[in-house]
């Protein structure tokens, strides 16, 4: 209930976060909050907010909180989470030290989130995430899912490490766990709306009350506009724009012990977005400058990442549409003295993508109407009660989910000009100064490559055979032999995958009290999954069908004898490879054991100490891509669903943790000693010519600090430190075939997108003005040691150093009638990074995904 007063500075409110210094003392971590706004009016003097008092659900137990849980978690509560400006699940980035998250291609399917610097990050479907995402207890299949807008949050728990025994599933890095408002009995209603730069518009309103004497409703109707802060250069687009609806009602009902939530929502975005910049051109720079110049357009923009300008293809859509709804039950009771507590969900998610894959201003290559729909069902039960000593928790899960994705990169208008002028450039010599060329774009002044090479076609021993014969479509008379070029909208005419997840776990979460002091903790999870996949792949690609000729075979002969192989990938590129034309299906299913052992003492009432092993899976699946199988073209051994098919990854977890209170300060400190073990860690590397899914072996270790401070009335400071090292334990290594590999990552080097160092603070000052107006002022800053961006990029695409800053102030009347409110994001408007990845098809070329630039604006809330 955010629109109840904020508690008056002159009764000690303990409400901001401010950041902890480098060393050990002075680092601070955040985890001081209530839980809602009815527990702020429980407390003893209805206005008092106590350090740490957010309760978590880091055991399923009720009414822990931070304090009480061997666990290494943060949680943040509503009133931190609206100062900072939290409305998506990308923003907590600002306040959550161990949490990475990085946006590519799309913000559906192309967002990953990463905690002590593990996770997956993938524009493929058919990847899962690492850190599970729970919002009000329903498990979200993809870190996407989870992205829409946001309603009225009511806390947002971190949890750090495997959390393999009681959070749905794969939870190999961690979980976030997002609990939004509920219903109240007491009536009430809340307008807000909000205007900033960038033409940002936002406006929400919600109503909660009574229906019956046991029946109470919410409505939440929240709708977020802003135009985009990348302008391409060619069309006068503005890209990276926000558009986002979403509409959520919920009804709880209580009769004695019992209660059933229901709630109900439906989401809907319609973005252009998301679109990487140019930082380096390589050596086929020229040819990409030359092709769109064709058409009286721009290669690259003229411009430096910061100026946030991007060339494109003007007749290509850019957008990333998502709708979206569902439905749960929480359905909790007490039979006898046992409490009881079942969840039921369904979602229906679907997206839709159009894209410039070239990520130029050539009209080389597209996504057309890319489709992906996710239908998930689950069912959790949780038994728990006290015995004792020992305090019990038996559950289980199931979930079944439909994916269906429907891919369309198609070649473009300029796609045989881009090849021939590559070709041309690549075998321009004091002989054939205009160099040569494959599919006859060029014209007749251009000679063929095949006719120039010492080429024996018919196989009589007679070099540069005439008896070549024309390719159908070149034009007749030309003294060359071409080969057939691609054809404008061709490609992935519609690439259909399907998977089938069946997955099912019975786990038991066990805390026993071995002295008043000392407790042990055991839980073990029982995971099965089956998976199926169908798939139906059709690509009209004339010259991949040439190069199964005889001729084409011989083709390929010579181009490999001058070491220019990549000029057939050039007209064959595996993403629209025909030979993997066709239909076919597989499954597989998968039995693993998680879980944790723990002991906890409390050295005093305010100090506890841990030590815990965790065990963390995260299941196998198949890679939804075309160029992921075989090529017998290139030395594979031809398309099977095997090819798509990767391992489950699993973490070994161990943890020294402790928690401590100083009352006389008001100030908590709580830390972590970590250490992870990945097996069969999961990467999707891009290899200059395909996307393969390599496992390999990780190591991640490192300290956590969490600390909180109340050191005068009305001023809370809060922040926190993680120390990350995230090293691969090897080479990571893809055969190209002939006895030759090529090394995609160093063995020894740290993950991408994982600074070493990162520091977050938050502070919030409530001032009374008068007796009827208070003051709020509130500042939160990140900061990000350097990092790499990307393995493939490493050192070139780099992250320097950067903090982000972000604030608010505001106006609020003491009884919560109004509040005002200015507030900013990167308000210093830093530039980074928020990933990088080297061009398909352009050596040596690279781009980025930049950061969002300074954002503010002002809001307006009343309450009624």
């Amino acid at each position: 209930m955010r629109f109840l007063p904020r508690p008056s500075s002159n009764a000690k409110v303990a409400k901001v976060s401010l950041c902890a210094s480098v060393g050990l003392a002075a680092l601070m971590g955040s985890q001081m909050f209530t839980a809602s706004a009815q527990e702020a009016e429980e407390e003893a003097d209805n206005s008092q907010r106590r350090l740490n008092a957010v309760v978590v659900e880091a055991t399923r137990r009720a009414g822990t909180t931070v304090q009480d849980v061997p666990v290494s978690v943060t949680a943040f509560d509503a009133s931190l989470l609206e100062d900072t400006g939290v409305a998506r699940l990308n923003d907590i980035e600002q306040i959550a030290p161990s949490v990475q998250i990085a946006q590519t291609e799309s913000a559906a399917s192309g967002t990953s989130i990463s905690i002590r610097g593990i996770g997956t990050g993938s524009n493929n479907p058919g990847f899962e995430p690492a850190v599970g995402v729970l919002i009000d207890g329903v498990y979200r299949t993809r870190t996407g899912i989870a992205l829409s807008e946001l309603p009225e949050l009511r806390s947002i728990e971190v949890l750090r490490g495997p959390q393999g025994t009681l959070f749905g599933r794969n939870t190999s890095a961690g979980v976030v766990s997002i609990n939004t408002a509920g219903p109240q009995f007491d009536p009430e209603a809340t307008l807000g709306v909000s205007a900033g730069n960038y033409g940002m518009y936002a406006a929400e309103a919600m109503v909660t009350g009574p229906i019956a004497d046991n029946i109470a409703t919410r409505v939440d109707i929240k709708y977020r506009e802003r135009d985009g802060y990348i302008d391409d250069v060619n069309s006068g687009r503005e890209l990276n724009n926000l558009n986002r609806f979403l509409m959520r009602g919920q009804m709880l009902f209580e009769e004695g012990d019992a209660s059933l939530r229901v709630i109900a929502d439906y989401g809907q975005t319609d973005e252009d977005c998301c679109i990487g910049v140019n930082l380096l051109q390589g050596p086929t720079g020229a040819a990409v400058n030359t092709a769109a110049a064709f058409a009286g357009l721009q290669g690259f923009a003229n411009a430096r990442p910061e100026d946030l300008k991007v060339a494109l293809s003007p007749n290509r859509d850019i957008r990333d549409d998502v709708e979206e709804w569902g439905i749960s039950g929480e359905y909790k009771n007490q039979l006898g003295t046992i409490s009881l507590t079942s969840i039921t969900s369904y979602r229906d998610w679907q997206a839709d993508r159009a894209q410039d894959v070239d990520f130029s201003g050539i009209d080389r290559a597209y996504r057309d109407g890319t489709d992906i729909t996710d239908k998930v069902f689950t069912q959790e039960v949780r038994l728990q009660d006290t015995w004792g000593d020992l305090d019990w928790l038996v559950g289980g899960f199931y979930m079944n989910e439909e994916l269906g994705y429907t891919d369309t990169i198609r070649t473009g208008s300029q796609a045989n000009l881009y090849t021939d002028l590559i070709s041309a450039g690549a075998t321009a010599n004091p002989l054939v100064p205009t160099g040569l060329q494959l599919t006859g774009s060029l014209g007749p002044a251009v000679p063929s490559l095949f006719v120039s090479l010492p080429f024996d076609a018919n196989g009589d021993g007679v070099p540069g055979d005439p008896a070549l014969r024309i390719a159908p479509g070149v034009p007749a008379g030309l003294p060359s032999y071409f080969i057939p070029g691609l054809v404008d909208g061709g490609g992935q005419n519609s690439d259909v995958f399907e998977v089938k997840t069946n997955a099912a776990a019975l786990f038991t979460h066990n805390e026993y009290m071995v002295t008043d002091r000392l407790t042990a903790t055991a839980g073990l999870r029982l995971n099965y999954e089956e998976k199926e996949i169908a798939y139906d792949l059709t690509s009209v690609a004339p010259s991949c069908d040439f190069f199964f000729t005889a001729d084409g075979q011989s083709v390929l002969q010579q181009l490999g004898a001058i070491n220019a192989l990549d000029l057939a990938l050039l007209s064959c590129n595996p993403a629209i490879n025909s030979e993997y034309n066709g239909s076919d299906s597989d499954s597989f299913d998968e039995t693993n054991l998680s879980g944790t052992a723990k002991l906890a003492y409390d050295f005093t009432d305010d100090f506890m100490a841990y030590v815990s092993y965790s065990r963390g899976f995260k299941s196998g699946g198949y890679n939804l891509d075309r160029s992921g199988f075989d090529s017998v073209l290139f030395g594979g051994n031809g398309a099977q669903p095997t090819d798509l098919q990767f391992d489950s990854e699993t973490v070994d977890s161990y943890e020294l943790g402790w928690k401590s209170s100083f009352n006389a300060l008001n100030a908590t400190l709580n830390g972590a000693i970590f250490f992870q073990d990945v097996q069969d860690f999961q990467e999707n590397f891009f290899t200059g010519t395909n996307f393969r899914v390599i496992n390999s072996d990780v190591e991640s270790y490192g300290l956590e600090l969490d600390a909180s401070i109340i050191p005068a009335d009305g001023l809370t400071i809060q922040g926190g430190y993680a120390y990350t090292k995230a090293e691969r334990q090897g080479d990571v290594i893809v055969p190209l075939g002939n006895g030759q590999n090529q090394v995609l990552a160093q063995g020894g080097t740290q993950l991408s997108l994982t600074p070493e160092h990162v520091l977050t603070a938050s502070g919030t000052y409530l001032y009374d003005i008068s007796p009827n107006l208070t003051a709020l002022f509130h500042l939160n800053a990140r900061y990000n040691s350097e990092h790499i961006t990307s393995a493939a990029t490493a050192g070139i695409a780099d992250n320097d150093a950067y903090t982000l800053v972000g604030g608010r102030i505001g106006l609020q009347t003491a009884d919560g009638k109004w509040e005002f409110s200015i507030f900013g994001e990167n308000i210093t408007d830093e530039y980074y990074n928020l990933a990088s990845f080297a061009v398909p098809e352009q050596t040596g070329t690279i781009a980025v995904y930049p950061g969002i630039p300074t954002m503010y604006g002002a809001e307006l809330k009343v309450n009624f």
